[in-house]
């Protein structure tokens, strides 16, 4: 299923999603045949492709108003929008938009069951928040830059966990491993700081190395390039700042902490610089959610309940604190 159908306005999206669905829906029986469909440029009048329109079409308020001229004046300006600075869920937004446009041009004379799916598209994209718009992209980049740094900021000390995590279990299996294994181990030991690793790799002669990250991932049965990713991520993050997450887990703030990370897992698609990126941010955060809560509503933090764990840690802190109080008692008679 499509990751982005929740982002779809619910009193817009639902043709739209329903559309989808059977579209991903393998199994279903009402799956239209696949169609080759042609470049978008023969759906234009000659040069009609090379002709940008600025301001995206306001969305019609009667289906014949959608004749051939005004789908291609909106597949003009969807497909020149699509080629500007916009963040990952707005070209996935695009996409879809470019298809229902395409797909209502398919024909000599569009048919009202197409004219009704683009008219819904329109209507999304002009009621939607200004990501959709990339009229502006100056500030949008600069608003996806900032959340990268907070992202960054919050996180980056789980991807020093889960590295650590991977170095303690690779030192494990070394310890009954092959002679390669042996040798991935050690270059990916604790004599070097990840830091120097991601130095390392960000080098010109980096091919053993990653050999190295390879044999140790198929030991572990782990993604190599997650596994490269996260060493580069760690290098980014430490040469840039510390975070406040770690601070929400010290302090057992757990209202906070669901916050922040239910924001974050809301927003990934909107800020991360590329899909890829956000999915394995995405790994990272879900990772943390299951560390300390129990979810009930996965969009609502007020239903993301402290687990055994988090209680547990609550409770030491507690005691560890009586403990304090009543030796400074103790001090002051």
């Amino acid at each position: 299923m499509d990751p982005y159908l929740n982002t779809i306005p619910d009193d817009h999206g639902e043709g739209i999603k329903d559309l989808v669905r059977k579209r991903d829906d393998s199994d279903s029986e009402d799956r239209p045949a696949k169609r080759v469909r042609p470049d978008t440029s023969a759906h234009l009048p000659p040069g009609g492709d090379e002709k940008d329109v600025e301001e995206p079409p306001k969305p019609e308020d009667d289906l014949d108003k959608y004749d051939r001229e005004r789908l291609q004046k909106g597949l003009r300006y969807v497909d020149g929008a699509a080629k500007r600075k916009i963040t990952p869920r707005t070209q996935v937004f695009l996409k879809l938009h470019k298809d229902a446009y395409e797909a209502a041009l398919d024909d000599g004379k569009p048919e009202k069951a197409s004219r009704a799916v683009v008219q819904a598209m329109d209507r999304v994209y002009s009621s939607a928040a200004f990501y959709f718009k990339p009229e502006d992209p100056d500030r949008l980049m600069l608003y996806v830059k900032l959340r990268r740094l907070e992202l960054l900021a919050n996180y980056g000390d789980y991807l020093g966990h889960e590295l650590q995590g991977h170095r303690a279990d690779l030192k494990a299996a070394a310890a009954g491993g092959s002679g390669e294994v042996q040798d991935a181990a050690k270059e990916l030991g604790s004599r070097k700081t990840w830091l120097n690793i991601a130095d390392e790799l960000a080098g010109t002669d980096v091919n053993d190395l990653r050999k190295h990250v390879h044999t140790a991932c198929g030991v572990l049965g782990i993604d190599p390039y997650h596994m490269l990713w996260l060493i580069k991520e760690w290098g980014e993050r430490n040469r840039t700042f510390h975070n406040q997450i770690r601070q929400y887990v010290t302090d057992r703030h757990w209202p906070d902490l669901a916050q922040q990370i239910c924001r974050d897992l809301h927003e990934l698609v909107n800020v991360a610089p590329d899909l890829d990126t956000a999915a394995k941010y995405e790994k990272v955060l879900v990772r943390i959610r299951e560390d300390y809560f129990d979810v009930m509503r996965d969009d609502d933090p007020q239903y993301w309940f402290p687990n055994e764990k988090a209680k547990k840690l609550s409770q030491e802190t507690v005691a560890r604190d009586k403990k304090r109080r009543d030796a400074d008692h103790s001090d002051i008679r």
